[in-house]
């Protein structure tokens, strides 16, 4: 799930070397992006009481920030984002929201897809018009990420709660891209529940690069992990 498109006044920070944010999450130090494995970033919207859909998937509370943003003719950098990556890696889940838009709504052009499922390739639902770009995968992130690489890609955009969890889990994520949004949703699905919190030595220690204020109320941050 992208972060919503919004209009922008740009009121970013200066990269601060010293600046840091911990973040508990039960996983391994980041590997380093290296010549055998793709590098990956998480770009996502996300509550400030940590959602980042309600219970039944849906991002509708998105919406009011989305016509905001086409008012204005910004999108919150998520063009220049996607410009940057050649490879997207999402959850089954996520893939069936994003496909059930239709055509008309479809933000991501001819970028390649990889669709993460336990289920059979079969079993998984991808229209004829996106037969030659999505496919269904089935290794483990950092087995995903060398495959990546080995057929030529060198930046992977992560997207869908689990697979975000599991990429992070296995110390397979280099950037996080957060949007943060002007809500307290209550409950829905929390992008790292307080089970991935359960031991503080795993502290996933990140470093601040940016952040950028929007005339819609969100902000969005930019991490490295450390």
């Amino acid at each position: 799930m992208a972060a919503t498109t919004t209009a922008a006044t740009d009121v970013g920070l200066s990269p601060t070397p010293d600046s840091s944010a911990k973040v508990t999450l039960g996983a391994r130090s980041a590997q380093k992006n290296n010549n055998n494995k793709a590098k990956a970033t998480v770009y996502i919207a996300i509550t400030l009481d940590g959602y980042i859909a309600t219970s039944d998937g849906s991002v509708n509370f998105l919406n009011k920030y989305q016509s905001s943003a086409w008012t204005e003719d910004e999108d919150m950098g998520f063009s220049a984002f996607m410009y940057t990556v050649d490879l997207l890696i999402m959850g089954r889940k996520t893939w069936d929201h994003v496909i059930s838009f239709g055509d008309e709504m479809w933000p991501y052009g001819d970028l390649p897809i990889w669709i993460c499922s336990r289920q059979h390739p079969s079993e998984v639902n991808i229209p004829n018009s996106r037969k030659e770009q999505a496919k269904v995968v089935g290794a483990s992130p950092p087995d995903l990420l060398q495959m990546a690489r080995m057929e030529g890609y060198h930046h992977a955009y992560v997207d869908g709660a689990t697979t975000i969890r599991e990429f992070v889990r296995c110390g397979c994520v280099e950037e996080f891209i957060l949007t943060k949004v002007p809500l307290l949703l209550g409950s829905g699905i929390s992008l790292f529940p307080p089970s991935d919190a359960s031991n503080a030595s795993n502290a996933l220690e990140m470093i601040h690069l940016t952040t950028k204020s929007y005339s819609n109320g969100l902000v969005q941050s930019h991490y490295r992990v450390r």
